[in-house]
């Protein structure tokens, strides 16, 4: 069904997608810095669109085909981090404690929602 869509409809629909999402990054760092939120620009927009796929109830087609290359290659995103942890192993090794203890509760966090999660959307369908 894809493929039925004219081509011109394609790329109009990435194009939109691809802004909506530099959009909204950008639009949540402006709100963060705007109000002084500790938290960064990019995770205000995420959740920005979070908000508006729960609204919609669904992810459109042009936003699914342009999120999908970028989250295959989403390991490529993180070299930045992953260089900082190495440019900043000092700081690291001062606080070490605090980071395992961060670090173990993110996870504990992180797997209990997205059970929850999982379990809630997958209760009303039948075996």
């Amino acid at each position: 069904m894809r493929d039925t869509w004219p081509k011109t409809w394609r790329v109009t629909g990435w194009l939109l997608a691809a802004g909506a999402l530099c959009g909204l990054q950008w639009l949540g760092d402006q709100l963060v810095a705007l109000l002084g939120w500790p938290l960064p620009g990019s995770l205000a927009g995420l959740l920005m669109l979070l908000g508006l796929l729960t609204l919609r109830g669904g992810v459109p087609r042009g936003l699914d085909e342009v999120a999908a290359p970028l989250l295959r290659h989403l390991m490529l995103f993180l070299i930045p981090s992953v260089a900082a942890v190495g440019l900043y192993a000092h700081l690291l090794l001062e606080h070490v404690a605090l980071f395992v203890l961060t670090a173990t509760l993110g996870t504990v966090v992180t797997i209990v929602v997205t059970g929850w999660t999982l379990h809630r959307l997958l209760k009303d369908r039948q075996p």
